[in-house]
């Protein structure tokens, strides 16, 4: 399964109610995914999408605490094993 930016927003949808900071995030990310869309393509492989998402959770969890990080990232594991089933 291809990680596109849809389906990393319907994962933050369906795991957050877009209410605030999410909600204003969301509306950033889709002002500049003509430009985000070519740079993610070029991920295309198993290593490289693991730094991709070890530099982009660092990089949006400066505020989170360590076991909720660990919990959101369980709660998304759990959505994306039932969606591949």
């Amino acid at each position: 399964m291809k990680i596109t930016r849809d389906k990393i927003k319907q994962l933050v949808e369906q795991e957050v109610k877009k209410t605030g900071d999410v909600k204003r995030i969301a509306k950033k990310i889709d002002s500049f995914s003509s430009q985000l869309e070519p740079l993610l393509s070029k991920i295309n492989n198993r290593v490289e999408f693991e730094q991709f998402l070890k530099d982009s959770i660092k990089l949006g969890s400066k505020n989170i605490k360590g076991a909720d990080i660990l919990m959101s990232m369980r709660n998304v594991l759990r959505q994306l094993q039932k969606e591949l089933k």
